[in-house]
């Protein structure tokens, strides 16, 4: 609501009977009518039928009767008193001289603000100040209080402006109704402003400013302005502790809210039923679950807010069981479940997947009529969701009356966790307004099935539709470019955040230094690291994969080290990147070290990840019996992984009788896994053992499996441009094949031999160098050369491993075109600049 408030009453309704420093008229004769039991009236029937009967008697046109009957109204504090007062009372003035008193509108401004009905109250003043009627100091606490409930802040304005017009700015009552005023709605710099310019405060004074700042997000200066009022020598009230004790809960800090449940001890505060319940919410949030427990068990009458605080806080840290536990302790021996107790039961039955629970839940909301509310129904499709029954779901969803943006939202997030991202996204496309959220949940959910290009797409139909991204968006988006390897795409997302002030918290710092990293750009990785405020062990992992996709290992090192000087305890994952970066860069005895640290250093067992990256490490270096050593002793059984990666460094080293023996592993294991079987073949066909290659190439035909083309991908103005080997649909086809042509003869100038052994068919040689000249990142790097200027790097995103003449072709282009080029493949990063690859030859 918008009003204008009359800021400068002139004159009092009646002068002759009122004030106007006076909340009551003159005592008027009146008979002992039925008019003064209008106050002990319980129900509104009651109040009616008296009123009805002193209609009758003709007493309903005297002031004293209509003051009694808003009173009363007022009194009772119901939307329905209250209208009917304040339609009793329009009707009386309607026909009087006089048009009602103060005391008439503070009690009934009083009363709807009482009952939460701010834009009544609010209304109530404005009638009362346009008839003349000059508000005094009990007026404003209670409009003040009205315009709080429903935040009408310029409403607020404009009454805080008509209290220092009429002198009235000193009154305690007054800059408390104000504090009040202001902290609820957000306004915690103008409340303060009040704070300080009191010359006296009261309890009420320090507790609205204190509970201003827990509710509004700001727990540390609410705790600092407690200590203070405790120092100033004023004694807390039960609201107060309440408030402190909530802030405590919001900062994690068990130590500081036991220190102030100590004080309530020692301050004789009574402990009563809030406070218990503050108390029992910050333990649970400080993750003391049993001392929270304590307390509820000792506590004598455990109320419904008690026991759905405790539900609640089980459901949020994930302790769905003891949240039910809870819930049948309630229908068994009370108190008696409301729709809170029941939203937090059926989060219970998603977590757990308990569909006969939940549908427990469903059938008790029936039977007591909580089922109405849109929050339930979106919290049953999402329990329903989450047992895996989706049917139902969908029934409750068509059944629903006013299917809200959250109702939608709730149903496509459910498809997601079934894995049908097709109905979600069809769901999506049906819905008649989209939110935020909504844009969100389907490009996570895109980026978790790989279907990065589409994750692009739909964060540009979101800026197209001009709906601003936030943090959530921004990490799917960079975690999708990063995939692609889009290094355009990377640096306008990173450009899009920092212009629209997007805060970059812990997780979108680490996804956008390891989008850079996976875009071939370790510098911008490095940047972007260097400028988070804090690092947790997922930033330092991140920053430490960048150096190893950049081949420098050493720096991998350095980092780690770096790490664990700032107190930063490693996991499992980081020594992962850690490996990887050893292996990559021929420090076979530093990951030695490395692995044999993990344990006897920072407790962390090996997992079957750790002996992959060790496999790959040693087989690499051509250790291959130590690999082969490293694998029997495992204390788990080794997987296909495992296998597949000693099978490569069997490829790479030619040993075809160990080989053998890994691929026979492999099969036990993964048989339908076609990139064993095209490695093996490979082997076989290396060694020109062609009967060999047709065996593992039949047994791959009757499984039906294919063989995974090789694509290589690449961003040019902006779009990203697919090419397989040996294909010509691509529209350039005619200027690719001519620019391929003139590569060959400018390699050959230069004694460039193709290196035949990488066709692994049994072709004549003019067909094994067709072959080759056509695999898929050579036509990605002609492209590149027609498509963008000269002296601009390209980059190429590869599905498999480079071979080794594409190595060899990508060096010397470098070098004639003086071209600086990057190829990502699926085991790291070449940067090649004047002949020369980052790694060394060695990959």
């Amino acid at each position: 609501m918008a009003a204008t408030l009359y800021l400068t009453p002139l004159v009092t309704a009646s002068p002759s009977s009122i004030t106007a420093d006076r909340t009551k008229p003159k005592t008027i004769a009146m008979d002992t009518s039925p008019s003064g039991s209008l106050k002990n009236s319980k129900t509104m029937d009651e109040l009616k039928q008296l009123h009805c009967s002193i209609t009758k008697k003709g007493l309903n046109h005297r002031l004293s009767t209509m003051t009694e009957l808003v009173a009363a109204c007022a009194e009772m504090g119901t939307s329905e008193s209250l209208d009917y007062a304040r339609r009793a009372f329009e009707l009386f003035s309607e026909g009087e001289e006089t048009k009602g008193t103060l005391y008439m509108y503070n009690s009934l401004i009083r009363g709807y603000s009482a009952a939460g009905l701010g834009d009544e109250a609010i209304s109530v003043y404005v009638q009362m100040v346009v008839i003349g009627i000059m508000p005094d100091k009990y007026t404003f606490p209670f409009a003040l209080s009205g315009c709080a409930k429903v935040e009408a802040f310029s409403e607020g304005i404009q009454l805080h402006g008509a209290v220092v017009k009429m002198g009235l700015e000193e009154d305690l009552f007054i800059r408390n109704s104000l504090i009040h005023f202001y902290a609820e709605c957000g306004e915690l710099d103008d409340g303060q402003k009040v704070f300080d310019g009191m010359p006296e405060r009261n309890v009420v004074s320090w507790t609205s400013l204190i509970c201003g700042y827990a509710r509004r997000e700001l727990p540390k200066e609410a705790v600092s302005l407690f200590f203070e009022m405790v120092e100033a020598g004023i004694k807390p009230n039960s609201v107060t502790m309440v408030c402190v004790i909530s802030a405590c809960a919001k900062l994690s800090d068990r130590e500081l809210g036991e220190k102030i449940f100590a004080y309530i001890g020692e301050s004789g505060v009574k402990l009563n039923a809030f406070m218990v319940n503050a108390l029992v919410d910050m333990y649970m949030k400080c993750g003391a679950i049993d001392a929270a427990k304590k307390l509820l068990d000792e506590c004598s009458a455990k109320n419904l807010v008690l026991c759905n605080t405790m539900l609640s806080n089980y459901v949020r840290q994930g302790l769905a069981r003891k949240a039910l536990a809870i819930f049948n302790e309630m229908l068994r021996n009370g108190p008696q479940p409301d729709r809170v107790t029941l939203l937090s039961a059926i989060s219970a039955c998603s977590q757990l997947g308990d569909s006969l629970s939940g549908r427990g839940c469903h059938s008790y909301a029936l039977r007591n009529a909580l089922e109405g509310l849109e929050n339930f129904s979106n919290a049953m499709i999402d329990m329903y969701m989450g047992c895996g029954k989706q049917e139902m779901a969908c029934k409750i969803f068509n059944c629903m009356p006013n299917r809200t943006v959250v109702s939608w939202n709730s149903l496509i997030a459910g498809f997601i966790k079934n894995g049908d991202v097709e109905s979600a996204w069809r769901i999506f496309n049906e819905m008649p307004e989209s939110d935020l959220v909504s844009w969100n949940t389907m490009i996570g959910a895109l980026v978790e099935e790989s279907r990065y290009e589409e994750a692009i797409e739909l964060f540009r139909g979101m800026q197209t539709k001009g709906i601003k991204a936030d943090r959530v968006t921004m990490v799917g988006a960079a975690s999708a470019c990063g995939y692609l390897g889009a290094i355009d795409l990377a640096k306008w997302i990173h450009t899009y955040i920092q212009k629209h002030e997007i805060h970059c918290d812990l997780r979108l710092g680490t996804a956008l230094v390891d989008m850079f990293a996976r875009c071939g750009d370790p510098q911008s990785a490095m940047q972007v690291f260097n400028n988070m405020p804090r690092r947790d062990v997922s930033a330092w992992t991140a920053a430490i994969g960048a150096m190893a996709m950049d081949g420098n290992g050493e720096r991998s090192m350095e980092l780690f080290n770096e790490m664990l000087g700032q107190g930063v305890k490693p996991d499992g994952v980081v020594f992962v990147a850690l490996l990887t970066a050893c292996s990559h860069g021929r420090y076979v005895e530093q990951g030695q070290k490395l692995f044999n640290s993990m344990e006897e250093l920072h407790g962390i067992s090996p997992e079957i990840v750790h002996y992959g990256c060790m496999v790959d490490l040693l087989g690499r270096a051509g250790l291959l019996k130590e690999a082969s050593d490293l694998i029997k002793s495992m204390p788990m059984e080794p997987n296909d992984v495992i296998w597949g990666s000693f099978l490569a460094a069997c490829r790479t080293h030619r040993n075809i009788e160990m080989a053998s023996f890994a691929a026979e592993r492999v099969n036990e294991l993964a048989s339908e896994k076609s990139g064993i079987h095209v490695l093996l073949s490979n082997i076989y066909a290396s060694a020109g053992k062609w009967t060999d290659v047709a065996k593992v190439r039949l047994h791959l035909k009757e499984k039906g499996i294919n063989k995974v083309p090789g694509t290589s991908l690449i961003e040019v103005n902006g779009t990203i441009h697919e090419f397989i080997s040996s294909d010509d649909s691509h529209p350039e086809n005619g200027h690719i094949s001519r620019m391929l042509q003139e590569i060959n003869c400018r390699l050959r100038d230069v004694g460039h031999e193709p290196d035949l052994a990488n066709v692994l068919l049994d072709v004549d040689e003019h067909e094994k160098e067709y072959f080759l000249s056509r695999h898929s990142e050579k036509l990605a790097i002609a492209f590149g050369l027609i498509s963008t200027a000269q002296g601009m790097p390209i980059r190429v995103v590869k599905n498999l491993r480079i071979c080794s003449d594409c190595h060899s072709f990508a060096k010397l282009v470098s070098q004639i075109y003086d071209r600086e080029m990057v190829i990502r493949d699926n085991h790291r990063f070449h940067f090649f600049r004047r002949g020369l690859c980052s790694c060394g030859d060695y990959w």
